[in-house]
């Protein structure tokens, strides 16, 4: 990690509340400065505001012109460690103006936006993906950032694209970025699904699932290790070959695909 003058700086960026457990863990060292990202309708923010070396802004990655301004708050500062943490899953048919579909534009789109405004800000990049990108199918629609294919799999699809972004842009760029899937944990990410699921979620789950405390410290045990591997999709510390199985000339055309989107966004 880059260590600066006087404190550690860490973007903890599009946090969902499971992931509060990483900013408090960081919390409890007074060297760690926090910058925590939420979305403006999040009820999350109370609690980061506690916290003196805690800063927190409000963005929602479908707007582009609020990720730059984000970015523009953002760069007067050096991080060692950004955590890319947006999600949303199993959500409804739904696009934004130019048509990209909600999952690509949220776990995709909005947030590698956001990393592309400020990598030269980040020593290293951790993404938060899913072990459902096993089971994704990706789509060769030149359009297939707007393809929904039931939510499960725009969910899923959305996760694999990440994943091939991030091992790309680590091999094109020389960059230190990684995947990571820090289990199945229950929460808020589960809001879309149907009354069934959202009720296991609530009752049951908590009490077989991982908790959203080891989650954070597998994501941290991650991110802190010398031998991190940059393009690698990890789960449980260990590297899956997740994206190396795609013909390279499809892994370039997603990769480009989203740059060139990025680009758009960045133009209006």
């Amino acid at each position: 990690m880059e260590q600066s003058p006087e404190k550690h700086k860490w973007g903890i960026l599009k946090n969902p509340f499971r992931f509060y457990q990483i900013v408090r863990i960081l919390q409890q060292n007074s060297e760690i400065e926090c910058y925590v990202t939420v979305h403006h309708k999040s009820t999350t923010k109370q609690y980061f505001n506690k916290d003196a070396n805690t800063t927190v802004y409000e963005c929602d990655m479908i707007h582009n012109e609020q990720i730059i301004l984000l970015a523009n708050e953002l760069k007067c500062h050096q991080f060692d460690v950004a955590i890319f943490a947006a999600g949303i899953m199993l959500a409804p048919e739904v696009r934004t103006s130019d048509g990209v579909e909600l999952h690509n534009a949220v776990n995709v789109v909005g947030q590698i936006m956001l990393y592309e405004l400020l990598q030269n800000e980040c020593r290293r990049a951790v993404f938060l993906s899913s072990a459902t990108s096993r089971v994704a199918c990706f789509s060769k629609d030149p359009d297939f950032l707007s393809v929904y294919a039931g939510p499960y799999q725009a969910y899923a699809s959305s996760k694999l694209n990440l994943a091939v972004y991030v091992n790309e842009v680590a091999k094109k760029r020389h960059v230190t970025a990684v995947c990571l899937h820090p289990g199945t944990v229950p929460g808020h990410l589960y809001k879309n699904a149907n009354l069934v699921v959202r009720y296991l979620n609530f009752a049951v789950l908590p009490k077989l699932m991982r908790s959203p405390e080891m989650a954070a410290l597998l994501v941290l045990h991650t991110i802190f290790r010398e031998d991190v591997q940059p393009g690698a999709y990890y789960e449980d510390t260990e590297i899956v070959d997740l994206v190396e199985w795609m013909p390279e000339e499809e892994r370039d055309r997603i990769y480009n695909t989203i740059c060139k989107r990025i680009e758009m966004w960045m133009e209006h």
